[in-house]
This record gives C-alpha cells, sequence and structure tokens, in this order.
C-alpha cells in the first residue's frame, strides 16, 4: 500500500531561479521512485483574499478582473494578496476598498482553501463582508471594473460555472453552506433580470 503521508520524490537540490516583488521561482533536482532523475518547479506566491460582500439591498460586489495569464477579464470576488507580517483580513479589507470602493463594518472568516497546480500552491483565505458603506477608493489601474449582481444570482452563477475563478467559487458556496445553515441571510432579493449592473449604496 502507497504511504500517502511520505513524498513519492526525493529532492536533491534546490535553486532560486527568479525573486520578483509579486513571487519566486525556484527549481529542484529530483529523484523519482523509479531512480531517474527530473526538474521541478515551485512558484510561491503570497497568500490571497476572497470577499462575500452583500449590500442592503442584496447585491454581491463583484469585479471584471483582467488575468494576463488569461488574456481576457474574468468575473471574481474582490481580493487582494496578503502582505509579509499582515493578518489576512487587512488585505481583505484593502481588497473591498480598492476593488469596489466600499468598507464594511462587520467582518466574518467563513474559510479557506488552497488553490494548486502543477507549479504552485496558494493559500486563499475566504471572508464575509456585512454592513457595508461607501469609502474613497484609489485611483484605479484599469485592471479591474466592479460591479454587482443579486446575491442568489451570483450563487447560481458560480454553480453553472459562468464564475470561472475557482477561489471565488469556493467562498460562495462556503457562504451559501452557511446561509443554508442558518449562521447568515442576506437581504430579501426580488426577482431581477440576469443583468449586471454598477454596484451603488
Amino acid at each position: 500500500m502507497t504511504d500517502l503521508t511520505v513524498a513519492p520524490w526525493q529532492t536533491v537540490c534546490g535553486r532560486l531561479v527568479h525573486a520578483g516583488a509579486e513571487l519566486c521561482l525556484f527549481e529542484y533536482q529530483i529523484i523519482r521512485p523509479d531512480g531517474t532523475r527530473d526538474v521541478r518547479h515551485r512558484l510561491v506566491e503570497p497568500d490571497s483574499t476572497r470577499v462575500v460582500a452583500v449590500d442592503p439591498a442584496g447585491q454581491l460586489a463583484l469585479i471584471w478582473h483582467w488575468r494576463y495569464p488569461l488574456g481576457y477579464p474574468a468575473i471574481e470576488l474582490p481580493s487582494a494578496p496578503v502582505e509579509p507580517d499582515r493578518d489576512p483580513q487587512t488585505a481583505a479589507q484593502r481588497a473591498l476598498r480598492d476593488g469596489c470602493g466600499l468598507a464594511a463594518r462587520e467582518w466574518t472568516a467563513i474559510g479557506a482553501v488552497t488553490v494548486a497546480t502543477q507549479a504552485a500552491a496558494q493559500t486563499v483565505h475566504l471572508y464575509r463582508a456585512a454592513d457595508l458603506h461607501p469609502t474613497p477608493q484609489p485611483l484605479t489601474d484599469g485592471e479591474q471594473l466592479p460591479f454587482a449582481l443579486p446575491y442568489p444570482i451570483a450563487v447560481a452563477s458560480a454553480v453553472a460555472g459562468a464564475i470561472q475563478d475557482a477561489a471565488s467559487t469556493a467562498a460562495l458556496l462556503h457562504a451559501e453552506q452557511q446561509r443554508l445553515a442558518g449562521d447568515w441571510q442576506p437581504p430579501d432579493v426580488r426577482p431581477l433580470p440576469h443583468r449586471l449592473c454598477r454596484f451603488s449604496l
């Protein structure tokens, strides 16, 4: 029986290939279980956040976010990297402010997920924000455009795959599970046409 607590390879050595402000890339020489040598890479990024923020009208804050690796804008929840030696909630508050021009008086940590690929593994901290109010928003870089959807439509969009960002989908499913468990309730939302609308308070 395979022992899943022990890595199937042996790391011989490693070196830093690239160090940047947003990420570092490491290269490792390894020995595979069959004795052959191979090369593996590991991309190290800061932890990130996703924020589920619903206003008094039942509208969920979302962002069209241009992601360079995708080459097109993706629908995401507000997000921001966690700065070294800072609390993840501080990054979540920055995400909501910088991305949507909003602040919240109530914050609830609703979980964390790991987004892993062949070369990277990033922890994403999930939060729910309530009692929203406008706050000054820094000048944007043109890579993010805030908008909103009714909370139920946003959850349905995540389930249907229209929201493809894995961390945003995980955050919405965490929030929805907690709603079904009675931990929180968004304001009642009357049925609305499935359209995108600007976020406003």
